[in-house]
């Protein structure tokens, strides 16, 4: 952690406190990488990438107009509630990796001074601040909004479904998946963060128990 910003730590909130750590330490551990291995990073998250983009248009075609119209532009919206959000390190990790240099700045910008709104510290003017939405931003979706779109297109239901099942082959950790590998990428390279979940969590590392993939204490 750079010691210059220690003390604005202290005051902007333990949520903010915990994203700009993970994010400086992603910061400091890329910028000691060579090329070589960060394109290599960016390759093992294609797919990943084009589930998202199939995701985002689900939501575009779906969506959209319904959330714009009931909840964004009348500010009633849950999505985007103040400290709301559950981020994995691995959603910071594919965010950083892809984010320009002024939207990186943007991040620690935000983080490092108090959330005095009632939304998510991340919702900036033009929208979320990440260059890819946290997975749990991507796929929440409110009961009123399901309701009024699928009571209309019915189909719609099948397909989120579809997306949930798909979410679980890049999350899920019973099996190698992208987030769980890129957590213990980053942990070699001495990596620490409050949001290291696939490895410190109990609950997922339950699931990683029965699933055989790490040892049952």
């Amino acid at each position: 952690m750079h010691s210059r910003h220690l003390h604005l730590l202290d005051h902007v909130g333990e949520y903010n406190r915990d994203q700009w750590i993970s994010f400086d330490a992603i910061r400091t551990a890329c910028a000691g990488l060579p090329a070589s291995e960060i394109e290599a990073l960016r390759k093992s998250m294609q797919p990943y990438l084009d589930f998202r983009r199939s995701l985002d248009e689900f939501h575009s075609e779906y969506f959209c107009g319904f959330c714009q119209e009931s909840c964004y532009q009348t500010h009633l919206s849950a999505c985007c509630g103040f400290e709301s959000i559950i981020t994995f390190f691995a959603d910071q990790v594919i965010s950083w990796l892809l984010s320009s240099p002024e939207e990186r700045a943007a991040i620690f910008h935000v983080l490092e001074q108090p959330n005095k709104t009632r939304n998510c510290v991340f919702l900036g003017r033009e929208g979320c601040l990440w260059h890819v939405r946290p997975i749990s931003c991507a796929m929440f979706f409110c009961e009123q909004a399901k309701a009024a779109v699928f009571g209309e297109k019915p189909e719609g239901e099948v397909l989120r479904r579809a997306f949930r099942r798909q979410e679980k082959d890049y999350t899920w950790p019973t099996k190698p998946v992208l987030f769980d590998t890129l957590e213990a990428y980053f942990l070699e390279l001495g990596v620490e963060s409050p949001h290291l979940y696939c490895h410190r969590s109990p609950g997922l590392l339950r699931l990683k128990a029965r699933a055989g993939l790490v040892s049952k204490k």
